[in-house]
């Protein structure tokens, strides 16, 4: 998995801690070691891209072949007027071309399914692919959506969480304030603390790590 950035210095602005902190809580996903490992494009790629959120789909898709060459994005829809002959071949080379290839082209395939983008080539699925994919897995599709607006809700209350601690962990630092009010600033830092880590700890169960991890 990278290394994580560590969280923000007291001294940061609030809209630098938080886009700080929200790349750090990002970088404690799993989801590199799952791309590194080859699980987003095997056999059972599309098992386990159906486990993870929204936010982490978007993260894999760091590591596609689209992110890393930028392919001309016409590539992958058929053009106004096109014959369906000649959009047919031109789709068959962009899939041996580029989604054969991804690492990460289940998580491509999912991400489209829970997006409603079934017009294009995604994954390596074509349109009509993408369309029989999405009949089929209907409720379960709408049941990842409603996770994802959960997942996004709880990343929220993360960052919201670790932000409380960087701005009491600033307040009261100077020599001069009256020591009732540092023991006072302590003990909210603590209890910010804690319920920092209880969110924490929640959210690595819930995506497969340990409390320990």
């Amino acid at each position: 998995m990278m290394a994580a950035h560590p969280p923000p210095a007291p001294s940061q602005t609030c809209e630098t801690a938080e886009a700080t902190i929200a790349q750090y809580i990002a970088g404690t996903d799993p989801v590199d070691t799952l791309v590194v490992d080859g699980y987003l494009a095997g056999p059972d790629g599309d098992l386990i891209a159906q486990q993870l959120r929204a936010p982490q789909l978007q993260r894999a898709l760091t590591y596609s072949v689209c992110h890393a060459v930028r392919p001309d994005v016409n590539d992958f829809y058929q053009e106004d007027g096109e014959p369906d002959e000649d959009w047919h071949r031109r789709r068959a080379r962009t899939v041996r071309d580029h989604c054969t290839v991804c690492p990460v082209r289940a998580a491509c395939t999912e991400l489209a399914l829970r997006d409603d983008e079934t017009i294009g080539i995604r994954g390596g699925l074509v349109p009509e692919e993408l369309d029989r994919r999405q009949q089929a897995e209907l409720d379960r599709l709408t049941t990842a959506r409603t996770q994802d607006e959960r997942a996004v809700d709880e990343q929220r209350a993360r960052i919201a969480a670790s932000a409380e601690v960087q701005r009491l962990a600033g307040q009261y630092l100077g020599g001069s304030v009256p020591a009732c009010k540092r023991q006072k600033n302590r003990l909210a830092i603590a209890d910010a603390l804690r319920r920092r880590d209880a969110l924490f700890a929640a959210h690595r169960l819930t995506t497969g790590w340990t409390e320990q991890a």
